[in-house]
């Protein structure tokens, strides 16, 4: 490791990811710092957690080896243009390549460093694997490192190491980006929970319980994703029971149709072709968020969960 490197380090926000981070590399040595706003509500989960916190008023941001931006991606083009004079020449780390890549910030902030280290995991699994020593996925990018590459790179592998990160992929950011937005919109954040709870109403349609719906349609989720992760594509179907397979086979036969698979080529067209990007800029996601809550609060899945399923975890 270089000898200038003194694993310093600045969380720029404290969302769940930024605890995740600021606890993996405080064990891993480094002395953590985070920056929030004077009127930040997370000053006392600050506190809590024993970090030092500075704000607009006291911060230098040139004392740290890497400044790292965990807040949302809709404001990092606002904090860089608020600070580039205090940030000339710092490595910003970026946990998700989506602003960098859509918003051109490389380019308009030429004189900083943007590296992309980009954990495959949530934050309750970043902090979990750290913790039992298990294995961590995390893309990285040095494509926009303009001055001192060759140190900067092997200062942020170390950086990466230390927040428990075992499995490198070097891609570049539009690659992480795309590939983030097409796996949230095909399967993770609409497949996977959508089907979930319609496969659940169907259930109760035709008089199934809705305590074994849940079990069946939302439970056993985690059950087969572990048996995917841990017996990979092949073993996985070899493991399966012959009415599960059979009937899995039929069912991906009748809804993976023509039709769908050109939604899905339609869905990364948009991610491809900025559409998805240029349709952000006009939807308040927090009425999305809040439409969604709102159905599911009385929605008997919510409550047979609350009821039942909190005693299955």
């Amino acid at each position: 490791m270089n000898q200038n490197y003194k694993k310093k380090t600045l969380l720029i926000g404290l969302g769940s990811q930024g605890k995740a981070w600021a606890f993996n590399l405080r064990d891993s040595g480094h002395s953590v710092d985070v920056f929030l706003r004077s009127q930040s509500s997370s000053h006392s989960q600050a506190e809590k957690l024993n970090l030092k916190v500075f704000n607009e008023e006291n911060i230098d941001f040139k004392i740290y080896d890497f400044i790292l931006i965990l807040i949302p991606d809709d404001h990092h083009l606002n904090f860089l243009t608020e600070y580039r004079k205090a940030l000339e020449g710092a490595n910003i780390v970026y946990a998700h390549g989506f602003s960098v890549h859509y918003g051109n910030i490389d380019q308009k902030f030429s004189e900083l460093n943007h590296i992309l280290l980009a954990p495959k995991a949530i934050a309750s699994e970043v902090r979990y694997n750290y913790e039992t020593s298990s294995p961590l996925a995390a893309v990285l990018s040095y494509e926009h490192i303009c001055h001192n590459q060759s140190e900067t790179i092997e200062n942020v592998k170390t950086l990466a190491k230390d927040l428990g990160v075992t499995e490198i992929l070097e891609r570049s950011f539009k690659e992480e980006t795309e590939a983030d937005l097409f796996s949230e919109q095909a399967i993770l954040c609409s497949l996977i929970p959508f089907g979930a709870k319609i496969a659940f109403e169907k259930m109760l349609e035709r008089g199934i319980s809705k305590e074994l719906a849940y079990i069946e349609c939302w439970h056993e989720v985690r059950l087969i994703a572990n048996a995917m992760i841990e017996k990979g594509p092949k073993e996985f179907f070899n493991l399966i029971s012959p009415n599960a397979l059979v009937g899995g086979i039929q069912a991906k036969d009748k809804i993976f149709s023509a039709k769908v698979l050109e939604l899905l080529d339609s869905l990364f067209d948009d991610i491809q072709s900025q559409k998805f990007f240029h349709d952000l800029q006009n939807i308040n996601f927090q009425n999305e968020r809040k439409n969604v809550i709102n159905e599911l609060e009385s929605h008997p899945l919510q409550s047979v969960y609350e009821e039942f399923g909190r005693k299955l975890k």
